[in-house]
């Protein structure tokens, strides 16, 4: 099941799919370089066939048409564990990029995810906008999210450019009137795939059976919209839950990111 899973993700998760959120979207040579404001993002589907010549030309090239863009203050360039060259990283490391967690990509049946499992008492599950007032629900997200990641600028922003699109949904669960976890669904139109992204669980409140409970409410809106499989980059607190879910590793992935003000190596 695992090749079928990578297979079918390769097939229809890379690329522009990855970019469809970017203002700027170009491709040079096998890359997508996409741009949005403050923030870039460079992906592939594969480097096979570049000389290590080509490949040098090109990484340089495009860390520079970031570099000379003053508007842009981060980017990060996505690599996947199964890709080749196995030196990209460090091709990447000497362009002053730094890697970041690494992350797997679990993916799953929707047939095995989207469960009835009683949620946990005290707790309610909700989809932002339901009760009418989309942005009041995402401000206390973003907020709740900004507690357990660190606050991230414009988030609010974002997540309301992002719910403007109607393949993607906010759900977030409330105990005692406080949000206590979250998370998105992400349909990728054309494709058999929808993504779960942003999912966070108040510390006091993990290992309870709310994280179970927004993946299998995910799972039933995505099995209602006809999607197959889900998946996600998750960590490793999230690997082992969503393992429980039934879903499993298909892939690791690393994100490089370039900062204006530079990044430390790990």
């Amino acid at each position: 099941m695992r090749h079928g899973l990578l297979a079918a993700y390769d097939a229809q998760l890379r690329e522009a799919v990855e970019t469809s959120d970017f203002d700027d979207v170009r491709t040079d040579g096998p890359l997508w370089v996409a741009r949005m404001p403050s923030r870039g993002f460079v992906t592939y589907r594969s480097l096979n066939g570049l000389t290590a010549d080509e490949l040098s030309a090109l990484i340089t090239r495009t860390v520079e048409s970031f570099v000379s863009d003053p508007s842009i203050e981060e980017f990060e360039w996505k690599t996947r564990d199964h890709d080749g060259p196995a030196n990209l990283g460090s091709l990447l490391v000497a362009h002053a990029l730094r890697p970041q967690e690494r992350e797997t990509v679990m993916a799953g049946r929707i047939a095995g995810l989207a469960g009835e499992d009683p949620v946990p008492e005290g707790v309610a599950i909700h989809r932002a906008g339901d009760d009418g007032d989309l942005l009041a629900d995402v401000e206390r997200v973003v907020a709740f999210q900004n507690r357990v990641f660190g606050e991230i600028p414009r988030m609010v922003d974002m997540t309301m450019r992002r719910l403007r699109n109607p393949s993607v949904t906010l759900w977030f669960a409330e105990a005692s009137g406080e949000v206590v976890g979250s998370g998105r669904l992400d349909r990728v139109p054309g494709t058999d795939f929808a993504g779960l992204w942003g999912g966070a669980i108040r510390e006091d409140w993990r290992h309870r059976g709310v994280y179970r409970a927004l993946t299998q409410a995910r799972a039933r809106e995505a099995r209602a919209a006809g999607v197959k499989f889900l998946y996600a980059d998750c960590t490793v607190m999230s690997r082992s839950i969503l393992a429980a879910c039934g879903m499993i590793a298909i892939t690791t992935t690393v994100p490089y990111v370039w900062r204006r003000t530079a990044l430390p190596l790990p």
